[in-house]
């Protein structure tokens, strides 16, 4: 029945009830009792504390699982968890060592081309100073002997000797330098070769990861809720699973965005592992997302995430990722009066219900308190031991 057609009802019944009226109509009477207001979610099991499992360090490239241990198996210190795929590693620091071999071979061969012409510019520098030592033994002592073009082209002879000496020396500097720029880029290919090589190399070194200590051996999770296994692709700082400490546990629920209302940090909770229905846990909120967000990768739907810290610990039943229900105790009133929200109605002057007062149902003004969404509490215009109806009195002339 619309709000509206019960208002109606209501002041039609306020016009005037009649002992048979009241009779007729389904009351309740009031008692001091615990008000408490609570919210149903879904969620699973995890460990409060675990030590991550990520890839071996040493590259900075994505690495792609090739074995895992099973998931949820028991694992002791120092034994293989994972391993990882190094074929593409194999082949990438095979070329890279084909390139350093190609460089160092190509230094070498600028190496000897120096030295070969090193070579031919000493001989024609020993020839040059063997021609000028000739020029000085055979000088013009008298120059009445020789004719003035004579003692000329013995001059120009002498002057050509030292700028070819001079010219030498010179080609002697430049082939080293253009040798040693040559050589320092071939280097630099070197360095770039080498840096990938011992990158490739510390991957084949490196493709094992070893469980630091006992324990049972987890899977991780993407954030869209994709389990990470075999043939994973993941980089060096994701977590590929956990081992997680079973003395101390906690449930993730997950709570839809519309429904969030009221939800506070250290709220009691009590958890159903869907496994164990008859095995309640108790546990305390300790931790709220800050915004609401999917859970589910083409679902826009959000959902608050809710950390539950739990009171019990037990690996026998209380493990990882087992799906729970749990009802989030959002307030808890003790010795107050509440009624159901069917029996309040609304108009301008404000909340009012209708109270039995002998063979009559009258108006009362109401204040209320906390609302949840079948009852709320009264905090003034009720006390215990009123009777109120439920639904306004059906009438013959309404």
């Amino acid at each position: 029945m619309k709000r509206s057609m019960l208002l109606v009802l209501a002041a039609a019944t306020l016009a005037g009830c009649g002992a048979n009226e009241v009779d007729s109509v389904e009351t309740l009477e009031l008692a001091s009792e615990v008000f408490s207001i609570s919210l149903i979610s879904r969620g699973e099991l995890r460990a409060a504390e675990s030590t991550p499992i990520q890839p071996p360090p040493g590259s900075r490239n994505p690495r792609t699982i090739e074995w895992l241990a099973p998931n949820y198996g028991w694992v002791r210190e120092g034994e293989v968890v994972a391993r990882f795929d190094i074929s593409d590693a194999e082949l990438r620091a095979r070329q890279a060592g084909l390139e350093i071999d190609k460089v160092d071979l190509q230094v070498l061969g600028k190496e000897r081309e120096l030295e070969r012409q090193l070579s031919e510019l000493g001989n024609q520098l020993d020839l040059v100073e063997i021609e000028k030592l000739m020029a000085d033994t055979f000088t013009i002592d008298n120059e009445l002997a020789y004719s003035r073009f004579e003692i000329i082209d013995a001059m120009r002879d002498k002057a050509l000797l030292e700028y070819k000496s001079g010219h030498f020396e010179g080609k002697k500097d430049n082939y080293s330098d253009l040798q040693n720029a040559e050589v320092a880029v071939l280097n630099a290919q070197r360095s770039t070769q080498e840096s990938q090589y011992q990158e490739h190399k510390s991957l084949l070194d490196q493709f094992e990861v070893r469980a630091p200590h006992d324990g049972f051996f987890v899977y991780e999770k993407t954030w869209w809720g994709q389990q990470v296994d075999v043939g994973s692709t993941v980089f060096p700082a994701n977590k590929i699973a956990s081992i997680p400490n079973l003395g101390k546990m906690e449930a993730v629920l997950y709570v839809l965005e519309t429904e969030a209302v009221g939800l506070a940090m250290g709220q009691e909770v009590t958890v159903n592992i869907d496994a164990f229905p008859g095995r309640p846990l108790s546990g305390t909120v300790s931790a709220i997302s800050a915004t609401a967000a999917p859970i589910e990768r083409e679902n826009p739907v959000k959902y608050f995430t809710v950390t539950v810290g739990l009171d019990q610990s037990d690996p026998e039943w209380i493990t990882p990722d087992a799906a729970v229900t749990a009802e989030i105790h959002i307030t808890r009133i003790a010795e107050t009066i509440a009624v159901p929200n069917q029996a309040v109605f609304q108009d301008e002057e404000g909340d009012w219900v209708l109270v039995r007062d002998g063979g009559k149902l009258v108006r009362q003004a109401v204040e209320l308190g906390v609302r949840g969404a079948n009852r709320s509490q009264v905090l003034n215009g009720l006390q215990v031991g009123d009777e109120i109806a439920l639904f306004p009195p059906e009438r013959d002339d309404v």
